[in-house]
């Protein structure tokens, strides 16, 4: 079913379904009459996923940051407009000119939602003693030139760097980079993950894997108790249930809902809807371990016969704007003026050259999720259609996100994947240096000639040349197809009129920040 197109009948089904289990109160209709009452708040959230681990160094999923955000609070975090902020860190300054030593500065209240204080004893332990002992552990590559950290005092520390790495900082911002409790977790061992204890805005009371996530407001939370007591994440994975939750009251919020379900949904009394470009990118990911993609004519080709424009109007509403390098329109490893031209002709030619064509198509397995994020499987049916035009046929395999994952780190995807890459920092680093760099588990291009030279702009002091560098890798990346950059990513959000939502650049979904009227 075309992610666009809601069935009726189902939604009506689902609607019902809703409404009528247990004869449940809306969550505006129990907020209201909490408030009313001197009593607590709730709000229901339709999520996209459940968190695949309740330890948040373990795996870096993008999809499960805004829960981790939540239950584990983070020791720097972007703003809505992706400005560096302090959060558990108050300050953070490079104490050499070589950016290998990073003193910083903890809050003194902070804590655990045992109780316990939050000191550097356990920043030391979250970023460096953890992954030393445990190599897969996902902390560990966003943090794999920290060498050592030296306790000044219980809220102050130096992060000490095996060599230059300029963008450190970023990382106490990022995925994996929450401090955990070190005693919790060395008393309680593999049971943190039924019993996980954090030092966010919100504590766990009650989960149910692959349902729903309930989480209590921490009345010792540094930041102050958050206004909305009762926080329900519901894990629904398919588009069509979220819209429904948030139709039929059953949730006060749903997003990554699809584009003309958002517009509908906008029309209907007591619903808000909002859409929105953030710092994820459209891309499709080429594997050149796999025939035909180490062929640079194919990859070309591909590449020319992709109106971005036109996936844009057809699926975004023309939101979503068409890049041309891996990053977003006005980030700093932008490249203005630079586009790699939609053109059939190039494409017909540039398969001529290695032999294929129209009459001779060149067959690609062609790998998308459905559902992950808006109207990913009818991009891919699109550009499918594109390819098909020019002499590619595309064979087309639904997968999954947690298949594709796998699949990456063990170097077995199988086709050119069409992928949303996740970069809530906005920083080359985590764009092109991550996607091209063929040291990484994540990495699907994998030339070792680009090794050095991503090695190069990671520990580049210079912040001008490091983004020269990064500039003029995006533009050569583009022009050999390495991959294909489509779109700046947009999302959606639904909410009852009764909720006021805060929205992020990074696409992060923070309840603390919410309010309800």
């Amino acid at each position: 079913m075309n992610s666009f197109e809601f069935d009726p009948k189902r939604r009506h089904m689902l609607l019902g379904a809703l409404a009528t289990v247990g004869g449940t109160i809306l969550p505006w209709e129990f907020a209201a009459a909490a408030q009313a009452a001197g009593g607590t708040s709730a709000l229901n959230i339709a999520y996209i996923t459940d968190v695949p681990t309740w330890d948040p160094g373990a795996i870096t999923v993008p999809q499960a940051q805004s829960i981790y955000e939540t239950v584990f609070d983070s020791p720097l975090r972007y703003s809505p407009t992706l400005q560096l902020q302090a959060r558990q860190i108050t300050a953070w300054e490079w104490q050499d000119k070589n950016a290998q030593r990073l003193a910083v500065t903890l809050r003194n209240d902070i804590f655990f939602h045992d109780g316990s204080k939050l000191t550097t004893a356990d920043l030391k332990w979250s970023l460096l003693e953890r992954p030393v002992s445990d190599k897969k552990l996902a902390v560990g590559g966003m943090f794999n030139t920290l060498k050592d950290i030296e306790i000044v005092s219980p809220t102050k520390a130096v992060l000490v760097y095996a060599k230059p790495t300029p963008a450190a900082a970023i990382y106490l911002g990022f995925l994996a980079g929450y401090i955990l409790p070190k005693d919790y977790m060395q008393k309680v061992g593999a049971d943190f993950l039924n019993k996980p204890v954090g030092a966010g805005p919100y504590k766990l009371v009650d989960y149910e894997r692959g349902s729903r996530i309930v989480l209590e407001a921490f009345d010792k939370y540094w930041g102050g108790v958050p206004p909305i007591k009762s926080i329900t994440f519901q894990v629904m994975p398919e588009p069509a249930a979220r819209v429904a939750a948030v139709e039929s009251g059953s949730a006060g919020v749903a997003v990554q809902i699809p584009l003309r379900e958002a517009q509908r949904l906008s029309k209907i009394p007591g619903i808000n809807t909002k859409t929105y470009p953030y710092s994820e990118i459209y891309m499709l990911r080429m594997p050149n371990y796999v025939k035909p993609f180490d062929d640079d004519n194919v990859r070309a080709a591909m590449h020319y016969a992709i109106d971005t424009e036109a996936l844009s109007k057809a699926f975004y509403g023309g939101v979503a704007r068409p890049i041309s390098v891996f990053a977003t329109p006005g980030s700093p490893a932008d490249v203005p003026g630079f586009k790699v031209p939609f053109d059939r002709k190039l494409a017909i030619a540039a398969l001529a050259r290695s032999g294929y064509g129209p009459n001779k198509p060149v067959k690609v397995p062609f790998l998308t999720t459905n559902g992950t994020f808006p109207s990913d499987y009818d991009m891919a049916r699109a550009i499918a259609g594109m390819w098909q035009q020019v002499g590619i046929q595309a064979d087309m395999q639904e997968t999954t996100m947690a298949k594709v994952i796998s699949e990456i780190q063990a170097t077995k995807m199988s086709g050119v994947l069409l992928y949303s890459w996740a970069n809530s920092t906005g920083d080359p680093e985590n764009y092109t240096g991550r996607i091209l760099d063929p040291r990484l588990r994540f990495s699907a291009w994998k030339d070792p000639a680009l090794g050095p030279r991503i090695e190069a702009l990671m520990t580049e002091v210079d912040e001008q040349k490091r983004m020269e560098g990064y500039r003029a890798l995006n533009r050569e990346s583009s022009e050999k197809s390495w991959g294909i950059p489509l779109l700046q990513a947009v999302t959606t959000i639904a909410y009852r009129s009764n909720v006021e939502v805060q929205t992020f650049d990074s696409g992060y979904v923070l309840p603390a920040e919410y309010r309800l009227k």
